[in-house]
This record gives structure tokens, sequence and C-alpha cells, in this order.
């Protein structure tokens, strides 16, 4: 497999912007396109138009002005900026997307872009195997660099409990471009659900020239602290 930049995100435009051009990330996303030889990593069939977990969660009053994304298919809530859009569904491994979201766009060498990316969904499994899966399945998705794959620390459970597990992956990516962040931090949360898991990931890429058009520390830690089942 080639790689193109931290993978490709393409979305169906929403009404208010609809020339916009597809969206490349400089973090992984869910789902594999290949194009004319080069692996383009792709959010499929929109419907619509370093990470610092968090051992508790949020109260039921959303953060001011953040939207409450209510993924009933999943069965979980969580908050996210209100910068952020909808993207579209696809799958990571077993898990398949049901929510999708992204940070505010940016403009790179030609490039639209964005630092960050939310997922949630669910499947069968234990909260920890299914957070692992997750993460891994994800920076083993978006960081492969001409057919080299990234360098994956462990995954490393930040809090747990039978019914709740937040876990973590580093993940550095082997290219240089002047569009895209040195590192990501991928993080899911991970929550029991009768026979099946909920879980939901936030993906962010750390440092380089445009992270301030990701989320901020305070930002993932809030974004991580209000996830729960509705």
């Amino acid at each position: 497999m080639s790689y193109s930049g931290l993978g490709v995100y393409q979305q169906q435009p929403p009404p208010r912007r609809p020339n916009r051009a597809p969206l490349w990330i400089a973090l992984a996303v869910v789902g594999v396109l290949v194009v004319g030889g080069a692996t383009a990593f792709a959010l499929l069939g929109d419907e619509d138009g370093r990470a610092t977990p968090t051992s508790s969660t949020s109260s039921s009053a959303p953060e001011p002005g953040w939207a409450v994304v209510e993924d009933d298919q999943a069965g979980v809530r969580y908050e996210l900026p209100p910068s952020w859009e909808r993207g579209g569904k696809g799958s990571v491994g077993r898990l398949r997307v049901t929510e999708s979201h992204v940070s505010r766009p940016f403009e790179c060498q030609g490039r639209n872009m964005i630092q960050a990316q939310a997922v949630s969904g669910s499947v069968a499994g234990e909260p920890e195997e299914v957070a692992a899966e997750v993460v891994t399945g994800l920076a083993g998705n978006g960081y492969t660099v001409n057919g080299t794959p990234p360098e994956v620390g462990e995954p490393r459970v930040e809090t747990s409990s039978d019914d709740r597990v937040v876990l973590s992956v580093e993940v550095t990516p082997k290219a240089a471009n002047a569009c895209y962040a040195p590192k990501a931090t991928i993080t899911a949360v991970a929550l029991r659900d009768g026979s099946r898991t909920a879980v939901f990931a936030v993906n962010v890429a750390q440092g380089g020239p445009h992270v301030a058009q990701g989320p901020s520390e305070d930002d993932v830690r809030r974004i991580l602290g209000s996830v729960r089942l509705p």
C-alpha cells in the first residue's frame, strides 16, 4: 500500500457548503478505499450532511455551546465542541461506525484537512477487548506510510471497571510533511451494555503547525468524560 498524507477524509458535503472538496486529515480514519493503486482512508456513506482520559463521567448538563450526540444505534451519548461537523460512516475491524464527527477543517498546501475525529458504534465483546481493537485498528488503518506501518505503543488502560474501560494508544507515523502532526493519541471509552459493548473513540493529531485547529487537552478531557450510556 502507498500512503498519501495521513489519510483522506471523504464526506458528503453539508448543505451550507455544497462545493467543499474532500478533507485530507492528519490522523487515522475508518475504512479503506483503494484509488489508482494508492490507498486512501475514507469515511463512507454519510447519511446527512496528547488525549488525557478521565475516570469520571460528566454531569447530565452539557458544556455551554457544546453539541450533545445521541448515538441511538450504538447506545452511547457524548458531547463535542460546537465547531465539529458530522462525518460519514465506515468500520474499524468488527466495529461498524454509526456516528462520526470531525474537528474544524483548515487548508494546508491546497488540501482541506482536519486535526481530530470522533467515532462511535457497538459490537459484541468485553469492554477492554473492544477498546483495544478499536484504537489499534484506527492506528493501523490511518498511519501506514508507503506500506510501512506506524510505530504504535502498547494499548494502555487508563481506568477500568466491570462496565467501563478507558484505553489509549500513542501513534508515531513514519512520514514528514509540513501539514502533518508528528504523533497522535487515540483513546477509546468502552461501556458494557447488556450483551454488547458501546464504544466511543477520539483520534487527535498532536503538535505540528495546525494544532490549534484541533481540540485542546481540556476539550479532550471534556469529550471523554462526557461519554456514557443514555
